[in-house]
């Protein structure tokens, strides 16, 4: 089965569908980045313009949350090449949780997320995904509860 074909990818895109019929509905112009932006230089899902400012967001869909009341904040990406997972790589301006069952949109500030993460990972469970969501490989994150991301480290809580 190919990447493309699987639920959790079909839920990824459905995720980034919403979010940017809901900024656009805000007036933002949202472009996607190119595959260079997103995967080399890790710029981001899109790129964000509104009166004059330019600013790369990265999405990120945290479904599981309603079920869960946990963010999922990925440490390594690919297990078996020890490969950083995003709150280490991403370099846009902002990243875009989607909590969207909870009913809110979380924005972090990269850089911000990085300098608590060896914190996090003190404090939450550090964890592997599970029933093979990916071939071959674990995703590996730490589990931080959506209360305690609202208070204390998202930079804006945005309801929906």
């Amino acid at each position: 089965m190919r990447l493309v074909d699987t639920p959790q990818f079909k839920r990824g895109k459905d995720v980034e569908a919403f979010l940017d019929a809901f900024f656009r509905a805000r007036g933002w112009q949202i472009e996607p980045t190119t595959a260079r932006e997103e995967r080399t230089l890790c710029l981001g899902d899109r790129h964000f313009r509104k009166a004059g400012l330019h600013v790369l967001v990265e999405y990120k869909s945290g479904l599981q949350t309603g079920a869960t009341g946990n963010l999922f904040f990925e440490t390594i990406s690919v297990d078996r090449e020890n490969k950083p997972g995003w709150v280490y790589t991403c370099q846009a301006d902002f990243i875009f949780y989607a909590a969207l069952l909870n009913g809110v949109i979380l924005v972090f500030r990269p850089p911000a997320l990085r300098e608590q993460i060896e914190g996090l990972k003190a404090q939450f469970r550090v964890v592997k995904t599970s029933k093979q969501q990916n071939a071959g490989y674990d995703t590996h994150g730490v589990i931080v509860p959506l209360a305690y991301a609202v208070q204390h480290l998202a930079d804006k809580v945005i309801e929906i």
